[in-house]
């Protein structure tokens, strides 16, 4: 029985006429030097049903998105002075994202006194109190870059920086590369693409949590997008009151609240995706994410059976809680990829150099160690105990480094000679995983079987992904669980004859492994 339910989607909103929607979604793509490469924009153009969805219907839509990792501001400590925010904010970006002004912010004033102590304006500096809110920061701000980042360096260097203030880190700062604002472009050239449809006037929002006054003047049928939400460090902050605020703020932007990021619904510290929904007192999902609930319930539900799993990726410490849930709904299972190898050893075979963890530890989430040789033995047992098969290669394609070479090693057993590592499954063991899914109704892959990035090693993928495409052409239940497989899937031009690739791979593990997905867990059920 799947923990999933079927959620209340965008199509249940009404009325939507003049209505603000905020629309979370997953926009954190690939940028180099302010331009998106046309053919990766697919998260974009997988955006776009929802959005005209709304702007359709004379709706105005608000999109929030994040990009990247910047560590950003803390939008709870300056929310009480807008005009405190925007001089930070400039100063952010005066300092090329280095946030040297807001990190000084932060420390006591008896430190940002000994700090301006060492500065060329010590003598100004004397005269200030140590209590907050006096000019020191403001003192600071006055100073070149340079001189900030050697002050600022001479206190990390001391032993008090990691005893007394274990609680402050480094801000990141703007950062131009994980702006939004390229997105807007290319959003704005798809939803204008058909010239027989009415043009949509798209808008970009330079601060997230500044946008009042545009979103007060946005006209019907528009489109708002945000700068990136994580230019604020609340909104995945691990405090909850600090989410709120973000989340009680970004609540006043909007009438109704739709989520169409399945690959943040994993993310339980989230603010745009756990507690603004809260915030709002409702929630639905976007068309993306309707068909990954649809594709994921009848997965996980009452899938037909003969069920397959197929399995890859490097590391068995990252995909056993995968591996042991499953066993419960498949019955048969493919390992491919890096993990692989060390299922192999632990089998008695030589694996040569390949990348394996036998002999390793890891501390699992309720801090116990366990061993991967044990893991691995054990899982196999289980496996056997449960009459689920498992295939593991049986030839491999190998090369002494991992580079391309136009005469890789093809072994004729399951065994790696010494010197030389497994790259990719060999032709024998291709066609075993081809016949084992020609003979299944139901089909899961979630990691890639070798080096796909290096042509000489995508062999086995890409027949995993042309197998599955011919499959669905004739009945079966496909599904390519994100991530890497996903990307080999589209490589070779198989990802779109099958039934569904995701677009999140750490969500779509964690449902695979039986979790609940909080993004999704607040959206409203359809009753």
């Amino acid at each position: 029985m799947s923990l999933l339910k079927h959620k209340r989607s965008v199509d249940d909103l009404w009325p939507v006429r003049r209505k603000r929607v905020l629309v979370r979604i997953d926009f954190n793509l690939e940028i180099n030097n302010g331009v998106i490469d046309k053919s990766k924009d697919q998260r974009i153009r997988a955006a776009i049903p929802t959005i005209r969805r709304i702007t359709d219907q004379g709706g105005i839509c608000i999109l929030l998105s994040h990009m990247g990792r910047p560590t950003g501001h803390k939008f709870s400590v300056l929310k009480n002075d807008d005009a405190k925010r925007r001089r930070y904010l400039n100063i952010w970006k005066d300092e090329k994202g280095a946030g040297y002004t807001v990190y000084f912010s932060l420390l006591s004033g008896e430190i940002k006194k000994k700090i301006l102590g060492w500065s060329s304006v010590a003598t100004s500096a004397a005269d200030l109190s140590e209590v907050q809110g006096t000019g020191k920061t403001d003192l600071f701000a006055s100073l070149s870059n340079a001189e900030k980042k050697s002050l600022l360096k001479r206190f990390q260097n001391g032993d008090h920086s990691t005893t007394l203030f274990p609680h402050l880190r480094q801000y990141d700062g703007y950062h131009d590369e994980l702006t939004l604002m390229p997105v807007a472009t290319r959003l704005y050239e798809l939803l204008n693409a058909d010239p027989s449809r009415p043009p949509v006037d798209v808008h970009f929002a330079e601060d997230c949590m500044n946008a009042n006054d545009m979103v007060a003047s946005l006209l019907p049928g528009q489109v708002l997008l945000l700068e990136n939400l994580r230019f604020y460090s609340d909104e995945n902050s691990l405090i909850e009151s600090e989410r709120m605020i973000m989340a009680q703020h970004l609540a006043k932007y909007g009438d109704y609240f739709v989520s169409d990021a399945f690959g943040t619904s994993h993310r339980r510290n989230s603010a745009t995706t756990v507690e603004l929904p809260a915030i709002i007192g409702h929630g639905c999902c976007g068309y993306l994410l309707k068909k990954e609930i649809e594709s994921y319930v009848d997965l996980l539900g009452d899938s037909p059976r003969p069920m397959l799993a197929i399995v890859g990726g490097a590391k068995v410490a990252d995909k056993i809680s995968l591996l042991e849930h499953i066993l419960r709904k498949i019955d048969t299972l493919i390992i491919g990829g890096a993990m692989a190898y060390t299922f192999l050893k632990v089998a008695g075979y030589e694996i040569g150099n390949s990348f394996n963890e036998s002999g390793q530890s890891f501390i699992d989430k309720y801090g116990g160690r366990r061993n991967i040789d044990e893991l691995a033995q054990n899982f196999l047992i289980k496996a056997k105990a449960c009459n689920v098969q498992v295939l593991l290669p049986v030839d491999h394609v190998c090369h002494t480094t991992c580079e391309a070479t136009d005469s890789p090693l093809i072994t004729e057993t399951a065994h790696i000679p010494s010197g030389f590592m497994g790259l990719d499954i060999g032709p024998r063991t291709i066609e075993l995983y081809r016949k084992c899914i020609s003979q299944s109704k139901s089909v899961v892959w979630n990691g890639p079987m070798g080096v796909f990035e290096i042509p000489t090693y995508a062999t086995g993928s890409f027949s995993i992904a042309k197998e599955m495409g011919d499959g669905t052409q004739e009945g079966l239940l496909s599904i390519i669980g994100g991530g890497a497989s996903a990307d080999a899937a589209r490589m070779c031009g198989h990802a779109s004859r099958v039934c569904h690739v995701s677009s999140g791979g750490a969500a779509s593990l964690d449902l695979l492994e039986g979790k609940v997905l909080p993004g999704i867990d607040a959206l409203d059920d359809l009753e």
